[in-house]
C-alpha cells in the first residue's frame, strides 16, 4: 500500500511543539500502522462493490428461476384440474 501520511512533517511539528524525538517517532508509526489497519481505500470499496453486484445478480437469478418454477407448478396444476 503506497504511504498516505507522511511521518516526516508530523515529526517535526511534533518536536517543535516541545516533545522529544524518540516519543515523536513512536507517535508517527503509531499513526502510520493506524491508518493503515483501519483505512478504507478505493481499490478496497471497488473490489466490494463488484462482489456485492455479482452476488445480488445470484441471488435474483435464482429468486427469478425458483418463481418460474412455482408458476410453472401452478399452471400445470390448474390444467390438470380444468381437464
Amino acid at each position: 500500500m503506497p504511504e498516505i501520511f507522511d511521518t516526516v512533517p508530523f515529526i517535526d511539528t511534533l518536536i517543535e511543539g516541545g516533545m522529544p524525538e524518540k516519543q515523536a517517532k513512536a507517535l508517527a508509526w503509531a499513526m502510520v500502522q493506524l491508518i493503515d489497519n483501519h483505512l478504507v481505500t478505493k481499490q478496497y470499496l471497488d473490489m466490494r462493490l463488484a462482489q456485492l453486484k455479482a452476488e445480488l445478480i445470484q441471488w435474483i437469478t435464482q429468486w427469478t428461476f425458483g418463481a418460474i418454477v412455482v408458476q410453472t407448478g401452478v399452471i400445470a396444476v390448474l390444467f390438470k384440474l380444468m381437464h
